[in-house]
């Protein structure tokens, strides 16, 4: 149990101030609505004041968090490179920097990923409405 909330701290170590400070912007906004509705400009204002600070708190704590999550990408670059500075690319005998190689194996996982989660949700929607489609024409 313990481990699993160290991961999950690792993983992401500002998700519960970030979504803290979300749902008060929110709530925020939400009073600031109602006192231009009511005609209330002192308490207008003071809202939009306390919004602004929510926000770049919330905004602070979203850039920590991604410098929190490109550490690890940085440390692995560093020790493989330490072993080999650069890659051959084997189709075209090209040598790339282990960074460039890196990156562009990163932006092709989460790229194929995305296309592969688009393709199997258009699949699964096109499957569901193909069987809905055939239970009325049985029926």
């Amino acid at each position: 149990m313990k481990f699993s909330k160290l991961v999950n701290f690792f993983k992401n170590p500002h998700g519960e101030k970030i979504q803290r400070l979300k749902e008060r912007y929110q709530e925020l906004d939400e009073l600031s609505n109602v006192a231009v509705k009511i005609g209330d400009g002192a308490a207008y204002r003071s809202l939009q004041a306390e919004m602004r600070e929510v926000f770049f708190d919330y905004l602070t704590a979203i850039v920590v968090d991604s410098i929190y999550s490109l550490v690890p990408h940085v440390i692995i670059i560093c020790i493989i490179s330490l072993k080999w500075p650069t890659v051959t690319l084997p189709l075209v005998n090209w040598e790339i920097s282990i960074f460039a190689g890196y990156f562009v194996c990163y932006i092709s996982y989460y790229l194929s990923k995305g296309i592969l989660g688009f393709l199997k949700s258009r699949f699964s929607s096109k499957n569901a409405l193909l069987s809905a489609e055939s239970h009325i024409i049985n029926e």
